[in-house]
């Protein structure tokens, strides 16, 4: 490796640059001017690629910011009003998955596939991951409210339905 290195150095590049240029040749400015272009090249393309600075720094987006006067009764209100319009956009999305696993057994039907097992399976396993979170959900509760006090529910609860009255079962022990 040593061997290598005693043959590698820029004094010794800069006085064979200086051979080659004095040789007579007649084309030596012709071969020095396509190394420089090739050269020249190969840099332009790597600096046109992008990656000049350092990536934007992240937008700063503020929340809206809540009167310090509301009220209990206006803050649980806010609250409701967020948590049905978050059931609301669940409900669609459930709806769009419904059409999206209907238009599935469609196509396994024509492929030859047995696809009432299979969609009974879904809703099985669908059905259980929802119980799975509804208990910790509960687990979270019982955990963090404290002794003694319930949870604010909704007195006027809406008739948004939720994702199994979307997939027309009964609805689970427990939903309204």
């Amino acid at each position: 490796m040593s061997t290598f290195f005693s043959n590698v150095s820029p004094r010794r590049a800069v006085i064979d640059l200086w051979r080659i240029l004095g040789a007579p040749s007649e084309y030596r400015w012709t071969g020095l001017a396509l190394a420089s272009c090739v050269t020249g090249g190969i840099f332009w393309v790597m600096a046109s690629q992008g990656g000049r600075a350092l990536p934007p720094p992240p937008k700063i987006i503020y929340f809206e910011s809540w009167r310090a006067d509301r009220t209990n009764a206006q803050i649980i209100a806010e609250n409701i009003a967020a948590a049905k319009k978050a059931r609301a956009e669940a409900a669609e999305e459930e709806r769009r998955a419904e059409d999206m696993r209907l238009m599935y057994k469609a196509v396994g039907a024509a492929s030859g596939m047995d696809t009432d097992r299979m969609y009974k399976q879904g809703k099985i396993d669908r059905a259980a991951e929802a119980r799975a979170e509804a208990a910790h959900n509960q687990a979270l509760l019982d955990r963090y409210l404290e002794k003694g006090t319930k949870p604010v529910v909704d007195p006027h609860p809406d008739a948004v339905a939720g994702p199994d009255a979307v997939a027309g079962a009964a609805p689970a022990p427990g939903n309204p």
